[in-house]
Order: structure tokens, then C-alpha cells, then sequence
């Protein structure tokens, strides 16, 4: 049986909240890097990084097969900056078989 991944859903002034925008960054890169592992297992074009909610509705946020590396590279970035080198590795893989 195959592993559902999970969709994080935000509020849509996240990036207002400086108290908890490294617990936004977090919960948002590791969605990339699971976006961007299932993709590539399933050869799809894109996938869902988040779910916005603004108090009336919810829209997605995709991320196009053309933007995985950009949006890698930009992950593997604060990765290293925050000494995370199992990730780091995960990440670097990834940008190597985009």
C-alpha cells in the first residue's frame, strides 16, 4: 500500500508571521522535497507544495516540473545553513536526477 502524502494547509498571511515563519519554511521544504520525490517516482509534471486558506476558501499551490530544480536548490540552501546534512544529501540527490 502506498504512502498518501500530506498536503500542509496554511493560513495565507504566513509569511506576516515572523514568530513562526521557521516552523512555515520547514513544514513548506520538506512538502517540496516530498512533492518532488513523488513526482519523480510517478513521472508528473507537478505537484501540490501547499494548501492556502484565507478564511473563505482554500486554493493549491503547485510547483511546475520546470521550477523543481530552482525550488531544490533554494531548499538545499537553508538546509545548509541550518547544518541539516541528511537532508542536505536527500535534497542534493534530488537536484541531480531533475
Amino acid at each position: 500500500m502506498r504512502k498518501r502524502r500530506n498536503i500542509p494547509t496554511i493560513p495565507a498571511d504566513f509569511y506576516q508571521d515572523a514568530g513562526r515563519k521557521a516552523q512555515y519554511q520547514k513544514i513548506l521544504y520538506k512538502s517540496i522535497i516530498e512533492g518532488v520525490e513523488q513526482s519523480l517516482n510517478k513521472n508528473k509534471d507537478k505537484f501540490v507544495m501547499a494548501r492556502v486558506e484565507d478564511g473563505k476558501s482554500v486554493k493549491d499551490v503547485e510547483i511546475l516540473r520546470d521550477s523543481f530544480k530552482t525550488n531544490l536548490e533554494t531548499v538545499l540552501n537553508y538546509y545548509e545553513q541550518h547544518e541539516e546534512y541528511e537532508l542536505c544529501s536527500r535534497t542534493l540527490n534530488l537536484i541531480n536526477q531533475v
